[in-house]
């Protein structure tokens, strides 16, 4: 499995105003972020499982749930591992936020065909993927102002 089918959605934009705007008015109300990746394999039973149970967790407890129970399977520990901190590392890169502050709003996973573009067969056995869709958390605090220093 590898990490290069992380697809962030378009909604940065809209998400980057709203930023600016709870800066200004030093609110702070939560940021979402939709995030969705395509698995190149389809993820063990134990795997999806642990998935269904990161609604509203917090990153830190996904991250231990990933290190602790799935160390039985450590190439999907580390698959799961790198999405996780792809999106953590993206976060808090795009909104200065910590990683204390990202939780887990919603996991939404969902089987897709893969499609043979080459075979023309319809009665072909389809092989099914799985898709993974993560919405994050988050809040944005500004940092403190550096009192200017008189000389």
């Amino acid at each position: 499995m590898n990490i290069s089918s992380l697809i962030e959605d378009g909604v940065y934009q809209f998400e980057k105003d709203k930023i600016k705007a709870s800066q200004e008015n030093v609110s702070f109300e939560p940021i979402f972020q939709t995030f969705t990746v395509k698995c190149d394999k389809k993820l063990s039973s134990r795997a999806k499982s642990v998935l269904r149970t990161w609604k509203g967790k917090a990153f830190y407890y996904a991250n231990e749930d990933i290190l602790y129970l799935l160390k039985f399977n450590p190439v999907e520990q580390d698959f799961l591992l790198k999405i996780l901190h792809s999106m953590a590392i993206f976060l808090q890169n795009a909104t200065c936020t910590s990683f204390f502050d990202i939780s887990i709003y919603d996991v939404n996973i969902t089987e897709v065909p893969r499609f043979n573009h080459f075979s023309s067969q319809k009665s072909e056995n389809i092989e099914l993927l799985d898709s993974l869709s993560f919405t994050l958390k988050c809040y944005i605090t500004p940092p403190p102002e550096k009192p200017e220093i008189p000389w």
